[in-house]
C-alpha cells in the first residue's frame, strides 16, 4: 500500500504540474490575440491538446483508484483469520497468545479453544508509557475467529475490547462513518462496514465511494455527535 500511496503522490504532482503549465501557455496565448490565423490554429491546437490530456489524466485517476480497491480487497481477505484485543495490561516479557487464551478461555468460557487455535499473538506498534498497545491474534481457521466474534458480547463490563483488524483505508471509513452517524449505530462485519441510518435502514459499506452519498442523505444528528463522544446514543 506504500507504494500505491507513492504512485498517487506522484500522480499528484504531475497533475498539478501540468495544470500550472497549460494555464501558463493558456495565458500567453491569450496576451497575443486571436488576429493572427497562426495564433488562432495553435489556440484551437492547444484546446485540443489540453482536452486529451484531461481525459488521459481522468482514466489514469480511475485505474489507479480500482487499483487501490482490488488491493484493499486482498488485503482485507488476508486479515479474515485475525481480530485485535485491546484493553490488556502490557508486562516484560509476557506471553500474549497465552494471556489470549486465558480470556478466550476463562472470561468467553470457549472451552473448544485451544492453543493450537492460536497461530500468532503480538502486540502492535511502539510502546508507551500513555496505553497499552492492543494484541495482534490472527487464528487458524474462519470458524474459530467467527465463534470468539460471536462471543465478544461476554467483555462488556471489562477494560477489554475486541476489533477486527481492518485495513488503514476501511478503517478510516469506519471512523468517518461513526462521528457522523455515532457509535452505536456502525459496526463492521467481516472487514465490511455496516451502518444504521436514522430511517432504520442498513447499508454495506467499504469505500469512500459508497459512504459519501450516505453522508449526504442523512445528515448529521445531535445524538449522532453526542454518541460518536461516548456520551449517550439514540438510535
Amino acid at each position: 500500500m506504500s507504494q500505491l500511496a507513492e504512485i498517487l503522490s506522484i500522480q499528484k504532482t504531475l497533475e498539478e504540474s501540468f495544470n500550472k503549465k497549460m494555464n501558463e501557455l493558456g495565458a500567453q496565448i491569450q496576451s497575443v490575440g486571436t488576429a493572427k490565423d497562426t495564433v488562432a490554429k495553435v489556440a484551437e491546437e492547444f484546446r485540443t491538446f489540453r482536452e486529451l490530456i484531461y481525459s488521459m489524466l481522468g482514466l489514469l485517476r480511475k485505474q489507479i483508484h480500482e487499483c487501490a480497491m482490488q488491493l484493499d480487497g486482498m488485503e482485507t481477505r488476508h486479515r479474515r483469520k485475525a481480530l485485535l484485543f485491546q484493553g490488556l495490561p502490557e508486562a516484560e516479557k509476557e506471553d500474549c497468545s497465552a494471556a489470549i487464551l486465558d480470556i478466550l478461555t476463562g472470561k468467553l468460557a470457549l472451552r473448544s479453544i485451544t492453543a493450537s487455535s492460536i497461530k500468532v499473538a503480538h502486540r502492535l506498534g511502539n510502546p508507551s508509557n500513555d496505553h497499552a498497545r492492543p494484541i495482534l491474534v490472527k487464528f487458524a481457521s474462519l470458524d474459530v475467529k467467527a465463534e470468539i466474534w460471536r462471543a465478544k458480547s461476554g467483555l462488556k463490563g471489562t477494560k477489554i475490547s475486541v476489533k477486527e483488524f481492518l485495513t488503514k483505508d476501511r478503517q478510516s471509513i469506519f471512523s468517518r462513518a461513526r462521528q457522523h452517524f455515532g457509535m452505536r449505530s456502525c459496526w463492521t462485519q467481516d472487514g465490511v462496514i455496516i451502518i444504521k441510518a436514522v430511517d432504520g435502514s442498513r447499508h454495506k459499506v467499504t469505500t469512500s465511494g459508497e459512504l459519501n452519498p450516505l453522508l449526504v442523505k442523512f445528515p448529521k444528528t445531535s445524538s449522532a455527535s453526542i454518541d460518536a463522544r461516548g456520551v449517550s446514543a439514540k438510535v
